[in-house]
C-alpha cells in the first residue's frame, strides 16, 4: 500500500484513479492529498481525503500523480519542492519524459496513459519502461494493476498511438454503445432497457475477448450464422463504413497526441 500519495490536478481521470485505488485498498485515504485549482475542496470531501496546496502535496507525498493539462505542467511544477526518491506518475498526453524530468527534477518520472475505466477496476494502462528507472516502473505497474490491465512499452514514440487507443478509445466505444441503444429504441425497445443492455453487450464482449485471447474476427464469425440476423447487421455496418471510421478515429487521435508534443 502507498501511504503518502498526492495529486497535482484531479479532474475526471485523476478522480477515476483515486476512486479505483481507494476501492482496491492500495492507497491510504488519510495519506492522500489533492491540489486542484477549482475542485480540491469538493474532491477532498467526496473521497474523504485532504485538500492541499501544490507545494504541500509535493512536500508530503512519496508518489505524485501529475494530472494537469499538458500545457500547464511547466507552470504548475515550477518552484515545487520535488526531491530525489519521489516518483511522479504523469498521465498527461503528449508530454515527453524528458520535459517531465526537467519540470520535476530531481524526482523520478514515469509516463502512464490510463483510462477512465480505472474508476471501476476495469482500466487499461500503458506504462513507459525503457530508460525509466526500473523500481519506479515496478511501483507504477503495481498501482495501475490494482485498477485494471497494464502493458509496458519500451519505445516512447509508441505512446502517441497508445494514447489514442487506451485514453481516447473509451469515448469511441461510448459513441458505439449509444448508437446501439438508439437503434434498439428506434425498433421499439424502451430506452432505459436499451441503454442497460447495450452497456452489458459492450462490457461482456470486451471481457470475452480479453479473457479468452481469441482474435475478434473469430469471435465475430462465431456469432454470425449463415443468412442470419447478425450477418445482415454486419453487412449494414460495412456499408456504413464503421470499420474505417474507427480506424480513422485512432489515427486522428494519434496525430493530435503528436501535435501536443510538438507544440
Amino acid at each position: 500500500m502507498e501511504t503518502q500519495v498526492g495529486f497535482l490536478g484531479c479532474g475526471q481521470l485523476g478522480q477515476a484513479l483515486l476512486a479505483g485505488w481507494l476501492a482496491a485498498g492500495v492507497v491510504e485515504r488519510a495519506g492522500v492529498r489533492v491540489a486542484a485549482r477549482q475542485s480540491a475542496a469538493t474532491t477532498a470531501e467526496r473521497f474523504g481525503v485532504l485538500a492541499a496546496s501544490p507545494a504541500e502535496v509535493v512536500a508530503a507525498s512519496e508518489v505524485i500523480v501529475l494530472a494537469v493539462k499538458p500545457g500547464q505542467i511547466t507552470s504548475v511544477a515550477a518552484g515545487l519542492p520535488f526531491r530525489a526518491g519521489q516518483v511522479v506518475l504523469s498521465v498527461a498526453a503528449g508530454v515527453p519524459r524528458a520535459a517531465l524530468l526537467a519540470a520535476c527534477r530531481p524526482a523520478e518520472v514515469v509516463r502512464i496513459m490510463p483510462n477512465v475505466a480505472a474508476r471501476v477496476g476495469a482500466g487499461a494502462s500503458l506504462v513507459l519502461g525503457g530508460a525509466t528507472d526500473g523500481a519506479a516502473v515496478a511501483r507504477a505497474v503495481r498501482l495501475f494493476q490494482a485498477v485494471g490491465h497494464v502493458e509496458v512499452l519500451d519505445q516512447e514514440k509508441l505512446f502517441h498511438v497508445g494514447t489514442a487507443l487506451v485514453g481516447s478509445g473509451p469515448a469511441f466505444l461510448f459513441v458505439a454503445m449509444e448508437a446501439l441503444a438508439d437503434g434498439a429504441v428506434a425498433a421499439g425497445l424502451p430506452r432505459a432497457q436499451a441503454l442497460r443492455l447495450a452497456a452489458r453487450v459492450v462490457a461482456g464482449s470486451g471481457t470475452l475477448a480479453a479473457l479468452e485471447g481469441i482474435h475478434p474476427a473469430i469471435l465475430k464469425d462465431a456469432v454470425a450464422s449463415p443468412g442470419g440476423t447478425t450477418m445482415q447487421g454486419l453487412r449494414a455496418l460495412e456499408k456504413a463504413g464503421l470499420r474505417a471510421a474507427l480506424l480513422e478515429a485512432v489515427l486522428a487521435a494519434t496525430a493530435r497526441s503528436q501535435e501536443l508534443e510538438d507544440a
